[in-house]
């Protein structure tokens, strides 16, 4: 049931208990304010009546002067009458203890009737306190930031009478453990639906370019301006003062241009998630590159895309095999053989003859020099 229903429900069902009144709410008001605006709205001639709540809040009954005649009639006279209301007389804390039975029993069964909405922790175990004298008095007592001002306009023996009630409580805060409004924490906040209408402007980024003044000025609508290759798959989304948030890829969905993002892993995951070894090392990865904006972009294989950088390199040497020079020096282990005679080597040009060399040669580790 809603707050409004329960309470024309709660005021018309205790006065028909407490004195057969026929007791009509016409209509129910719910509104927020802060404590100065709970101030200015007390009427120098109303009844202001402290209501005590649990945990020490404190509340505010408001009854006009028609209702407060109305009610001292039906209990003295047991009628409600027509005669005129006398605003100048003062109230006594008397007129405030005849109201007693009006406030409790209404409060009791606001409550019940609310059932398990979530405005019942805010609202149950309230009962009559005390008077209070004026507006000032009530200024020094009600210390709340917020309140909730219930305010019901209602009609007394049918049309007898016709006045206000006005119940303000304070908002608390939420009991541990009770009620539908501390069951998900994580639910929308009071004020999302106002977050929720305040523009977030997202802007997509595929490059920055860097060229000379008088070309950028000499820019004008049709001209082709060079990308890199991989713009598509490096779209930065920046926010505010271009602050980069997240990267993705440039795409489209139903017809419309879409980013698919590239969530970036945590850094401290990334950190645990090396071995010890590793630590330290430069890392060239995507991940990254995401994370660091200011490293040169990678390829779409992972390699490095200098995009422009010229670098004067020589040309990488081919893999060779590794050699092994002494284990492999019995592969030169040589056979002149034909029965073990000396063999006579033919002199050179211009030279001597070499020495006669036996079948039994003894091989050994041959070393290379490559340098020139």
């Amino acid at each position: 049931m809603s707050p409004a229903k329960a309470l024309r429900r709660a005021l018309s069902r205790t006065a028909d208990v407490n004195w057969d009144l026929a007791l009509v709410t016409l209509a129910v008001t719910i509104d927020q304010r802060d404590q100065d605006g709970v101030i200015d709205g007390l009427g120098k001639s109303d009844l202001l009546i402290l209501i005590d709540g649990p945990e020490g809040a404190l509340g505010l009954a408001v009854l006009d002067r028609e209702v407060i005649t109305g009610l001292i009639e039906v209990q003295t006279i047991q009628q409600v009458t027509q005669m005129p209301v006398d605003t100048d007389r003062v109230l006594t804390p008397t007129d405030a203890a005849m109201m007693a039975p009006m406030i409790d029993g209404t409060m009791e069964r606001f409550v019940e009737n609310l059932g398990d909405h979530p405005l019942l922790p805010q609202i149950e175990g309230y009962r009559f306190g005390a008077m209070l004298e004026d507006a000032r008095s009530a200024g020094l007592l009600l210390n709340a930031a917020n309140y909730r001002v219930f305010r019901a306009e209602v009609d007394i023996a049918l049309g007898r009478r016709r006045g206000f009630v006005t119940f303000i409580l304070p908002d608390r805060r939420k009991p541990k453990g009770k009620g539908p409004e501390n069951e998900s924490e994580t639910g929308p906040g009071p004020h999302a639906d106002v977050f929720g209408r305040v523009p977030a402007r997202l802007d997509a980024v595929l490059a920055h370019l860097s060229m000379p003044l008088n070309k950028a000025q000499a820019l004008k609508p049709g001209d082709l301006v060079p990308l890199p290759h991989d713009a598509l798959d490096r779209v930065e989304l920046s926010a505010g003062r271009g602050r980069s948030v997240v990267v993705g890829r440039l795409g489209q969905l139903n017809g419309m241009r879409a980013v698919r993002l590239s969530m970036p892993p945590a850094k401290g995951a990334a950190a645990m998630a090396k071995p010890a070894a590793d630590q330290g090392k430069a890392d060239f990865s995507a991940a990254a590159q995401a994370e660091e904006p200011g490293l040169p972009a990678l390829a779409e294989g992972g390699g490095f895309d200098a995009g422009g950088f010229d670098a004067d390199s020589p040309e990488p040497l081919p893999d060779l095999p590794a050699m092994d020079f002494a284990a492999e020096a019995g592969e030169f282990d040589m056979d002149f053989g034909g029965g073990g005679g000396d063999f006579d080597a033919a002199p050179a040009e211009g030279g001597e003859t070499l020495p006669a060399i036996g079948t039994d040669f003894a091989s050994a580790p041959v070393e290379f020099d490559f340098e020139e």
